[in-house]
């Protein structure tokens, strides 16, 4: 380093002292320096501005992506819960079922035990299903079988740990029932349809009116006696013809639950071997 920068390194000493005693000691200087705080706040304003604005855009980037890692994560939680929700609406039906089932069963004077649904016969015009009990149960051919509400049908074939049972709306079965109100004997025949049964016998002058509830009779002894089977729904009696056409809609709910009861009846009277075979709409017709 040369005498002179050596003179201006002293002088710029010199001068930064008395600078500083000046700006202790002077007002003036002091309010030079506050003026001067005003033209150069703008230019701070400016030199700040990449890293102000890079620290807000860091900001607002990290703040999108959190909401939209939010976002997901509460449509999936939400999904979930929706999910849950939905079992716990079927768990609480399905339980409400059990509860009527199990009233059912204490108003029944047979022995009675829950069985579920295992599948469905998938021909459209078919009415049997597969349930959970078979021949190491106690299940035999020909059972009654009912809901909380009326009859659903009669069981057909027994395997051991299976048993298949003909639902009172098949085309192939028929039930004895009687008129509650007015005391008719009549036959309800499966249509195919799990919402309709064909009542036949009703002569065109039969008592029997829409809304009247239709009850096993006990006849044949297949099914026990007062268990409701349908109500009548349509009644048509047509010029010449000597019967009237009956409709009626199935107590039992047979196309919704997955439980039913088996009905162990044993009437005084026990049938042959010819009456064990599951009734028919042809079987009750050559019986007219």
């Amino acid at each position: 380093m040369g005498p002179t920068q050596h003179l201006k390194l002293v002088l710029l000493i010199a001068l930064s002292v008395a600078l500083m005693t000046a700006d202790q000691r002077l007002a003036a200087l002091r309010e030079a320096r506050s003026t001067l705080e005003y033209v150069v706040y703008p230019l701070q304003i400016l030199a700040s501005l990449p890293n102000r604005a890079g620290h807000w855009l860091g900001e607002a980037f990290s703040s999108h992506t959190q909401l939209i890692e939010s976002n997901r994560r509460l449509r999936r939680d939400n999904l979930l819960l929706e999910a849950k929700l939905q079992k716990f609406q079927a768990l609480a039906s399905e339980n409400a079922h059990l509860r009527q089932l199990l009233n059912a069963s204490e108003h029944a004077n047979e022995k009675v035990k829950i069985a579920r649904l295992v599948s469905i016969d998938l021909d459209p015009y078919s009415q049997r299903e597969l349930i959970n009990q078979g021949s190491r149960n106690g299940v035999y051919r020909g059972q009654p079988v009912i809901d909380a509400t009326g009859l659903m049908g009669q069981v057909i074939q027994v395997g051991p740990f299976n048993a298949q049972v003909l639902l009172i709306a098949d085309p192939s079965s028929a039930v004895p029932v009687i008129d509650t109100r007015s005391g008719l004997r009549l036959l309800a025949i499966g249509t195919g349809q799990p919402d309709a049964l064909d009542v036949r016998s009703a002569p065109v002058n039969a008592d029997i009116r829409v809304g009247d509830l239709l009850s096993t009779s006990g006849l044949g002894e297949r099914f026990p006696p007062h268990y409701p089977v349908c109500q009548v729904t349509q009644v048509r009696r047509e010029p010449g013809d000597p019967f009237a056409k009956v409709l009626c809609r199935p107590t039992a709910q047979l196309d919704r639950h997955r439980e039913v009861l088996l009905l162990w009846y044993h009437p005084a009277h026990k049938p042959d071997a010819a009456e064990t075979e599951p009734a028919t709409p042809e079987r009750h017709g050559k019986h007219k």
